[in-house]
């Protein structure tokens, strides 16, 4: 199987590379995680439907690199076409969240407001080469409020009835392979945002990164991790990560993952 060839694409990007279905990304956080896959099983100018390792569907807007939640108020826009070096755009979503953990299972309000920028076009040199991809800086504030459980009733609120937090990123998102290949982010407490610029080069960063791409009966490209991260032991930053027995703790701790509906439904 020959090399991928990961050109740039000049000018503005209209709508994202019509890719084969088969297409398979894989990435990594590190080499103390597992890596995780993505198979394209087809794709439209609306939807584009994946398959997340094992078979697990995720269904997304193809015009947005947003997951389909129809349980989402709002619009939720990573990506917007088309894209161009100093396209902006500011997006505001709201939609229940869900974490199942070995103590049980809680539900949230989470709300986010988010702007993002085309700041560039930087060639990157990641697990699968030298790269050409658009550089996307994303600035956003949630809040999470309203937690209920079934199984954890002993929970309480310490102070006020909801979290709030920052969550700055950089994604690197190359037209070639049809993916972001490259993201660093970072979490922390609102009062920590005139410092969270320096803070997303540092061990507190989770960085994802794409080790290895394949077109099916065409190309395939891997290699080992350059920059891939995620250390157990660091938590959001500027948040008092003490144990306790507060629904202010698991909001802080835990990371937002949405309440899920059948997006086909």
């Amino acid at each position: 199987m020959e090399a991928c060839r990961l050109d740039a694409i000049d000018g503005t990007i209209e709508r994202p590379l019509q890719l084969a279905p088969g297409t398979r990304w894989t990435y990594s956080m590190g080499p103390d995680h597992p890596v995780s896959s993505l198979r394209l099983d087809g794709m439209t100018e609306r939807l584009t439907r994946l398959a997340v390792g094992d078979g697990v569907a995720r269904v997304e807007h193809t015009d947005t690199y947003a997951d389909v939640n129809p349980l989402r108020q709002g619009r939720k826009e990573i990506l917007r076409f088309p894209l161009a070096v100093g396209a902006a755009w500011n997006d505001a979503f709201a939609e229940p969240g869900a974490v199942v953990g070995a103590n049980g299972t809680y539900r949230y309000d989470y709300e986010e407001e988010a702007s993002s920028r085309v700041v560039g076009m930087e060639t990157i040199n990641i697990g699968i080469g030298s790269v050409p991809a658009y550089r996307i800086e994303r600035r956003a504030r949630w809040r999470k409020s309203n937690p209920t459980s079934d199984d954890m009733t002993g929970r309480r609120w310490q102070g006020r009835s909801a979290v709030e937090g920052l969550e700055h990123s950089v994604s690197w998102y190359a037209p070639a392979v049809g993916r972001v290949v490259l993201k660093r982010s970072i979490t922390a407490h609102p009062s920590y945002a005139l410092h969270l610029q320096e803070a997303g080069s540092s061990r507190h960063a989770i960085v994802t990164e794409l080790v290895a791409f394949e077109s099916p009966g065409g190309c395939r490209v891997e290699g080992e991790p350059v920059h891939a991260q995620r250390f157990a032991d660091r938590r959001p930053l500027h948040y008092p990560l003490v144990f306790s027995d507060t629904w202010e703790f698991l909001l802080q701790r835990d990371p937002h993952i949405p309440e899920r509906a059948d997006p086909a439904a």
